[in-house]
């Protein structure tokens, strides 16, 4: 003999899980992270904003300083000019009438334009 479900059939099965829901819905934190980065997207821009705004009152200030910055590189190489001619005059008093005459010759034929002393650290090649 066979056995048969009982009279009004088996109760049904539960295969869904019922757990209790934990945390806000998704929508929550859809609009919180997107007001979270709207709020830092402001303030990114607010900063670049003011980096803006320090260059150009850095380039600014750069313009009006300019005179004074020109002026104090103009007395800084008049400076160095003089004391390399002092320098030159307490060597040339130590040198003999040969290494004089070779001291004082001009290194340029052009005469119409000033140049200021190059400053380098070495050997002369002449000497070599």
């Amino acid at each position: 003999m066979q056995d048969l479900p009982p009279i009004g059939g088996y109760e049904p099965v539960q295969w869904k899980r019922n757990l209790p829901s934990r945390g806000f819905r998704a929508s929550i934190y859809f609009w919180g992270i997107t007001g979270l980065m709207a709020f830092g997207f402001y303030r990114f821009y607010k900063g670049v904003d003011e980096q803006r705004e320090l260059s150009r009152e850095k380039q600014w200030s750069r313009f009006y300083l300019q005179p004074l910055l020109l002026a104090e590189e103009d007395r800084n190489v008049a400076r160095r000019y003089y004391s390399e001619k002092a320098r030159q005059d307490l060597v040339r008093e130590s040198m003999s009438d040969e290494v004089k005459a070779k001291f004082d010759k001009e290194i340029y034929n052009d005469k119409s334009k000033f140049r200021f002393p190059q400053y380098t650290v070495g050997i002369d090649p002449a000497d070599r």
